[in-house]
């Protein structure tokens, strides 16, 4: 993932050959300054020299931030067709691997992370409700692209019902991340499965980190 040109497949002859010089340099994770050409006729373009800046390693000690990892650069790959340039989501995705690196809380790491990169895909839940009372819940459905008018009746498929503290909290994760990872991690546990199952279902490919995280929660949940 460049840049200034999205995502590009590229060949790299050797690298793993211990007199590269670059065996272990593009590991998962890394990011890295590289030289790269070919013409542009080509599928896969010739990587010529790269040089290591980060690797991220802290990432490697939590198996739950290695899937974070993996469950964010999935959809950060969505965001970058080959060719266009990208640097916001590749600012987002450094950023992201940086943070899980240091060591994070996880679930309210996640909801801000998720919140920012719906936007960049242009795919930001609708998180607004008119003439609602604000003691009154209200239903969240993926499928119907976030909150649901005042009244409707419970969709058919996945929907949540939300109270108005949640959507508050929801809200706060696009608008004001570092109040909102201050909740209890009760409310954001809440959050964080609403906002993963919504980028499931508006991904043309669901990211299969998703599921393994889902499993990891629920197994911590039960023991």
């Amino acid at each position: 993932l460049t840049p200034e040109h999205g995502v590009l497949p590229m060949l790299a002859k050797g690298v793993n050959k211990l007199t590269s010089g670059q065996a272990g340099v593009l590991d998962t994770w890394a990011l890295v300054e590289a030289d790269f050409g070919g013409p542009d006729s080509r599928e896969l373009l010739q990587l010529y020299k790269v040089k290591l800046l980060d690797r991220h390693s802290g990432i490697s000690r939590d198996p739950d931030h290695i899937t974070a990892a993996a469950l964010l650069a999935e959809a950060a790959e969505l965001a970058c067709p080959s060719g266009l340039p990208s640097s916001p989501v590749f600012l987002f995705l450094v950023e992201c691997l940086q943070e899980l690196d240091g060591g994070t809380e996880l679930d309210g790491f996640l909801c801000q992370r998720i919140s920012q990169i719906l936007g960049l895909l242009g795919l930001a839940p609708h998180l607004e409700s008119l003439d609602h009372p604000s003691d009154s819940p209200l239903w969240f459905s993926p499928s119907g692209g976030g909150i649901m008018p005042p009244g409707s009746p419970r969709p058919t498929d996945l929907a949540y019902r939300l109270k108005p503290a949640q959507l508050e909290l929801l809200k706060d994760f696009c608008s004001n991340p570092v109040k909102a990872r201050q909740a209890p991690l009760s409310e954001v546990a809440d959050c964080l499965t609403i906002l993963g199952e919504f980028l499931c279902y508006h991904l043309e490919r669901p990211p299969k980190a998703w599921a393994v995280l889902q499993q990891r929660r629920k197994a911590v949940a039960h023991s």
